[in-house]
């Protein structure tokens, strides 16, 4: 396992991108940190990117700046991935430049409800500022699902760059091939606790759960913090499972996880859903999970 692990931070170590071609003068916009890493692994230095939600904000809450609509008005494409603030958006960006094309990177994806763990009661939609469809978003999460997001993005921009369609498409190989590796590291370090539980302030890792086989038990869902009956049952399920640390987003308030974690004599732990370098952070994540769960 640590030889095929070290094996994969070489991998990473290394660009994709080794073609030296003319610039395209291509803008790229993508709405969270991740997806830059898949533009770059794709593109390289034949396109400019621009992140609208920059690092350390909530997907939920940002509110474009006037800089930000600058940038929008000389963007050729947007790649969007299902966040709900991006549908608040889309009147707006396509107004003030109407030759913006925005391609769906979530479109080929099966999102399932972000309610699908918990213990978690039924809210009203007034109660929350989260995702209105309630709908998962968090599709950046799952190595398999960003397979999918980096084949729309490497088509996308072979055709609207169809001169440097070759470098595109042998960066996307170059991508599967490292998310691949991944993938197997990740199996190696959490296969031997699948099924297991462990719960998380914000429900954003559903769909890295499913990839491996994992159950989250989120404390916050849609923007609402537990109810007493709630708090209770996370509590219970803490000690009843014997968990020994309780992860958390440096995007939100860890106060509810720390109440949790200090009733069942648990950890907090941060980890960063958004974090700008992918493929590390989810192997980091899944160290720091393994590392939970065989205790």
């Amino acid at each position: 396992m640590r030889k095929l692990i070290f094996t994969l931070v070489i991998f990473l170590s290394c660009s994709s991108n080794t073609q030296n071609s003319a610039e395209t003068g291509l803008t790229v916009l993508v709405s969270v940190v991740p997806q830059e890493y898949f533009v770059e692994k794709i593109a390289g230095d034949l396109v400019n990117i621009a992140v609208l939600i920059p690092p350390g904000a909530s997907p939920a809450a940002y509110e474009i700046s006037p800089r930000d609509m600058r940038i929008v008005s000389e963007a050729d494409v947007w790649f969007t991935i299902g966040l709900q603030r991006e549908s608040s958006w889309m009147e707006d960006f396509s107004s003030l430049n109407d030759h913006l094309l925005i391609i769906d990177t979530a479109a080929n994806i099966q999102r399932l409800p972000i309610d699908r763990y918990g213990v978690h009661e039924e809210h009203s939609d007034h109660d929350h500022d989260h995702d209105h469809s309630g709908l998962d978003p968090h599709i950046w999460l799952s190595p398999a699902l960003v397979a999918v997001q980096a084949s729309e993005i490497c088509n996308t921009l072979s055709e609207i760059d169809p001169e440097n369609s070759a470098v595109y498409r042998e960066n996307l190989l170059a991508l599967e091939e490292e998310i691949s590796l991944l993938q197997t590291s990740i199996h190696e370090l959490i296969d031997p606790y699948s099924g297991s539980g462990f719960i998380v302030f914000h429900p954003s890792w559903g769909y890295f759960a499913d990839e491996f086989d994992l159950v989250q038990v989120p404390i916050e869902v849609m923007g609402n913090e537990p109810s007493p009956s709630e708090m209770a049952a996370l509590v219970d399920y803490g000690n009843s499972n014997s968990v020994r640390a309780i992860f958390a987003a440096p995007q939100f308030s860890e106060s509810s996880a720390a109440t949790i974690a200090g009733e069942i004599n648990a950890s907090v732990i941060l980890i960063d859903p958004l974090s700008g370098n992918w493929s590390e952070n989810l192997l980091f994540v899944a160290t720091r999970l393994a590392s939970v769960l065989e205790q």
